[in-house]
């Protein structure tokens, strides 16, 4: 064998050092949160990726959200997905998978800078190697995740066969740099078209006009398998996914100062050799700018990596699907759940109108019905992340159990299983909606379920600009308009709920001040009406924390107590929540409070011989540790609680108690809260602590309700609730007293509720008389079959009069249905958002429908895999060196 030239020998070494660097790269990549996966990507990729490509191949997902069109998983068909199919088919643990991902994207851009800054000769070995690793790791620094920069690692790869020095035709030029821009996916159009323009600006000022066409019809050519998508996307769905702006920044910038940095940093050396310095200074420098480059990326830990999927995820989707009935499943949580990727039912949305209510903590028969109409059988709650005690209240108060649980105990004051299931019952995910049960609506999808709660709970409703049925009465919500037509109800809702400073877990009250919200103060609306006609007046109102709802707690012939200041206004953190009996209420003092105390006030002079404070596991306060009792404003004695909670002193004949909290015990973390009892024990007078009757019902009498006032006239009501229903913050229905129905001439009328009796109301409808008052066919549900996502079959029962059938789906202008003769039927918007279509009365029928732009994308998809083996194929097979065929350079 000959001797290996110095020119050899050197290119062996640096080979060597490129095997190093991306040693190193892959190491960073694993030494990150070892073990454990990260939320880099979508979750489907590592969770379950062969049903994630799956669904991508289909443009209509009826899995997510309602059903939607795809956002963006088309973009991950070549090559992010096949990649994570594969691993996940050969068993490999999902954070290597993902760490290898990693190392592949990170390998890719190093690599990528090094041959670029070769072929055009740039810069110096070493300043060549330097470059490409900081253009690796920069992107880590700023937080941005590997699957987030493929783009701009793929970046150089698109440049290089365009600069090749060697005799190159045309053809394999662009067709090599357009397989690289393939390779980038549509995951992040914009990202992707961003790494074409260092390219383009190149050819357009070396004059290669005719190298930069054919590279362009390359370049569309090999990317028409996620423009086809991307273009059915904007038609038929909403905008794909905002782009991380740094992946553009990088390509259209970061590469060209990567060169830059080759270049001048070998004439920075030069500089700092001519001026005397060691020549290893700026090679020094570079090296620890790459080590301060990777340190975060080493050192940080991530919040929310996980080693694996918790095995409750996989327990809970196992059991959703393996129930039988119908319905969707609703998680409420605004987190990046797994469920998604891991259970097969479909999912539902989380709107604004169901959000709002469950974090009132207020729940009622609309927050169900909404959810029954929505075709969700099963809501799910995650106790591992967030405290749920409000949306665990709404639950239970709106009717709706726990069927399952699993995982241990989160993260909340009270230990909730990690993730549990609600059954809200029996539902369809389609219905068919008589005409005569459908209104239309002047407002928003949110005041939708408001409406048909207000209207009786069992029709449908349309907005008024998406009907298409004539005759249908008219809902007034949006009064803010003019008037044109007369409305058969007007509703108004306030938008806000609040939530009350104690929430309830069964019968157990937990408070805080950090939980109250502020309290809706009533309504206020002007109504405009084009003709004269008679309403009827209801409403829903919500107890308001105060004096007056607390003059109707006092039980007669009990002890009384008052306090030197309170946490929180609700009446379960009364002072008199501490001699009320009831194990679930509690007094806590004010934070800033410094001197604490309580006085209790017996019905007459008994003999007393001690205390006993009793405190609940629960309760957010400290316990009493020492106290100063006053009895009837003689001289005080000083008390030591003992670990029973008992004060007992020589027995003594009083009326009046005061106790001066002067020591607490602190809670078992060691924080000092303020002082709080559950319940305070009189020795001798125990039987004077009495409870509060929840059955037991308010004082009724005319003008008991919320204040009305009609054009300043004002108008009195009357409620019937129960002591629960106060004390549990429900909502109670209320209406005028005696006439229900108000007289109202055309024009426009103030109306104004305010609140009154210790309620501020809600909601108040406005029902025109008559309306309502004729027996309707009701509304019935029908089973929906879906032989694939973009087609669903729908049998549906005879009909004597024109109906809607509605399915549970979001509304697209894409699906078009047809009933058994071949008939296209209406498409209509229902309730602001479901799919729906009007039906001809006739007999019992069978209704297709299809999503008509999945075919363009299945034969888009198609003809970007011809297209993208024609330059394949071109690439490979083309003559490398220019003929008279080829695109001149």
């Amino acid at each position: 064998m000959g001797r290996l030239t110095a020119g050899s020998s050197e290119q062996v070494v640096w080979r060597a050092r490129l095997v190093l660097g991306c040693l190193a790269l892959v190491a960073v990549c694993f030494q990150q949160a070892p073990g454990k996966i990260l939320a880099d990507t979508k979750i489907e990729l590592t969770a379950a990726p062969g049903r994630f490509l799956s669904r991508a191949l289909h443009l209509w997902d009826p899995h997510t959200a309602f059903g939607q069109v795809q956002s963006d998983a088309f973009g991950y068909l070549l090559p992010i997905g096949p990649f994570h199919w594969l691993l996940d088919a050969l068993s490999v643990p999902d954070w290597i998978t993902q760490r290898l991902w990693w190392s592949l994207v990170l390998c890719v851009a190093f690599l990528g800078i090094w041959k670029l800054c070769n072929v055009l000769e740039y810069g110096v070995p070493w300043t060549r190697f330097a470059v490409a690793l900081l253009y690796a790791l920069v992107p880590r620094v700023f937080g941005e995740f590997p699957i987030e920069v493929w783009p701009m690692a793929m970046a150089p790869w698109i440049l290089l066969p365009l600069v090749s020095p060697r005799a190159r035709s045309g053809w394999w030029r662009a067709s090599w740099s357009a397989l690289a821009f393939a390779l980038i996916g549509g995951a992040d159009p914009v990202a992707g078209a961003a790494t074409l323009v260092v390219p383009a600006i190149w050819m357009v000022s070396h004059r290669k006009l005719k190298l930069a066409l054919g590279w362009l019809g390359f370049v569309v050519a090999a990317s028409i398998w996620w423009l086809v998508p991307i273009a059915l996307l904007l038609q038929y769905g909403a905008a794909p996914p905002g782009p991380r702006w740094l992946p553009v920044v990088g390509a259209v910038v970061g590469l060209p100062l990567a060169l830059a940095g080759a270049h001048y940093l070998r004439r920075l050396a030069n500089l700092s050799v001519s001026r005397g310095l060691s020549r290893r200074v700026v090679p020094a420098a570079v090296a620890c700018l790459a080590v301060a480059a990777a340190a975060p990326v080493v050192l940080l830990r991530p919040d929310g990596a996980s080693a694996a999927i918790p095995a409750h995820w996989n327990a809970a989707a196992s059991w959703l699907d393996d129930q039988s009935a119908p319905g969707s499943v609703l998680l409420l949580s605004t987190t990046t759940e797994p469920l998604t990727a891991l259970v097969k039912r479909p999912m539902a949305a989380l709107t604004d109108d169901v959000k709002r209510r469950v974090d009132s903590g207020v729940g009622d028969q609309t927050l169900r019905q909404e959810l029954n109409r929505d075709g969700v059988r099963y809501v799910v709650v995650r106790n591992d992340l967030e405290d749920t005690l409000a949306i665990h209240e709404s639950l239970a108060d709106a009717g709706i159990g726990r069927v399952a649980y699993f995982g241990p105990a989160g993260r909340t004051r009270i230990a909730y299983p990690s993730v549990e299931i609600y059954d809200v019952g029996a539902t369809t995910p389609g219905r068919l909606i008589p005409r005569s049960r459908l209104v239309a609506v002047d407002g928003t999808a949110d005041d939708v379920p408001t409406v048909v709660t207000a209207l009786g709970g069992g029709g449908g409703a349309v907005l008024r600009e998406d009907n298409k049925i004539d005759g249908l009465p008219l809902i007034e919500t949006d009064v803010s308009r003019p008037a044109d037509e007369q409305p058969s109800a007007v509703v108004l809702r306030s938008p806000q709920i609040g939530r009350s400073g104690c929430l309830h877990v069964g019968a157990r009250a937990l408070c805080g001040p950090d939980q109250a919200t502020e309290e809706p103060r009533g309504l206020s609306r002007t109504v405009q009406l084009p003709q004269a006609a008679s309403y009827e007046l209801r409403g829903t109102a919500l107890p308001k924390d105060g004096d007056v709802l607390e003059r109707l707690l006092p039980v007669q012939g009990a002890i009384t107590a008052t306090a030197s200041s309170r946490a929180v206004t609700a009446p379960e953190g009364r002072p008199g929540a501490a001699v009320d009996r009831d194990p679930g209420t509690s007094w806590q003092a004010d934070p800033d409070d410094p001197k604490p105390s309580l006085i209790l006030k017996l019905p007459a002079a008994r003999n007393v011989q001690g205390l006993r404070f009793r405190s609940d596991a629960y309760l957010d306060g400290s316990r009493p540790a020492e106290v100063m009792l006053h009895f009837d404003g003689g001289v005080p004695i000083r008390g030591t609680v003992d670990a029973d909670g008992y004060v007992r002193f020589a027995a003594r004949h009083v009326q009046t108690v005061k106790i001066d909290f002067t020591a607490t015990k602190p809670l078992q973390d060691a924080h000092r809260s303020p002082v709080g009892v559950t319940e305070v024990v009189v020795l001798g007078a125990d039987e004077l602590r009495k409870a509060i009757d929840p059955d037991r019902r308010i004082p009724a009498y005319c003008g008991n309700g919320p204040a009305v006032r009609i054009d300043g006239v004002p108008a009195r009501t009357q409620v019937v609730a129960t002591m629960r229903d106060l004390l549990q913050r429900r909502p109670v229905p209320f209406s005028l007293c005696g006439a229900t129905s108000v007289a109202l001439t055309s024009g426009s009328h103030r109306v104004e509720l305010l609140a009154g009796g210790g309620l501020v109301p809600i909601e108040t409808t406005l029902v025109k008389a008559g309306f309502g008052d004729v027996s309707v066919t009701p509304v019935q549900g029908v089973d929906v079959w879906r032989p694939n996502p973009s087609e669903l079959t729908v049998e549906v029962p005879d009909a004597d009069d024109q109906s809607v059938l509605a399915v549970a789906q979001n509304y697209n202008e894409g699906w078009e249905a047809y009933d058994s003769t071949g008939q296209k039927l209406t498409p209509i918007r229902i309730g602001g958002w479901q799919q729906g279509w009007v039906l001809p009365a006739g007999p019992e029928q069978v209704v297709t429908a299809s999503f008509m732009p999945a075919r363009s994308y299945r034969a888009g998809l198609l003809l970007g895999l011809v297209t993208l083996l024609a330059v394949l194929l071109t690439a490979v097979f083309f003559p490398k060196r220019r003929t008279g065929r080829s695109i001149r350079r």
